[in-house]
């Protein structure tokens, strides 16, 4: 009973710590995507300018914006992927919680029965040793 207790406090540690993972790498991920979207507004707004509107620099501008597009587009499959992942992870963690927590009530129980005998026992065999 203690090693089953132990094994669901050691899963209930390792999947919050994946839990926790998860969301750091998610707000790296989404912070990647705040850089990459001011990027894509700093360039529409360079197109807006007469300099970069016409002729060669248009057509690089463009090129650059799709490329910018395609990223962003690619970044946020990722992150549902990734949100999807830390909410497992975290129901997980909270599952293991709950059975590690039952676990040690039952090894509480379990202890406090192993004593209640042990003092029935030790109370009937002195009732039983004062009565001969």
């Amino acid at each position: 009973m203690k090693k089953r207790l132990d094994a669901l406090k050691n899963i209930g540690r390792l999947q919050a710590k994946m839990r926790d993972l998860g969301q750091w790498r998610l707000s790296a991920l989404e912070r990647r995507q705040a850089v990459l979207g001011e990027d894509l507004q700093a360039l529409f707004a360079a197109l807006q300018s007469e300099d970069l509107a016409y002729g060669p620099q248009a057509a690089l501008s463009t090129r650059r914006a799709w490329s910018l597009q395609k990223r962003l587009d690619a970044l946020k499959g990722e992150s549902a992927g990734l949100r999807s992942k830390a909410q497992a992870h975290a129901i997980r963690a909270k599952v293991a919680e709950e059975a590690a927590e039952a676990a040690a009530k039952a090894y509480r129980e379990q202890n406090e029965r192993k004593e209640l005998a042990l003092l029935i026992e030790g109370a009937l065999g002195r009732r039983g040793a004062s009565h001969r």
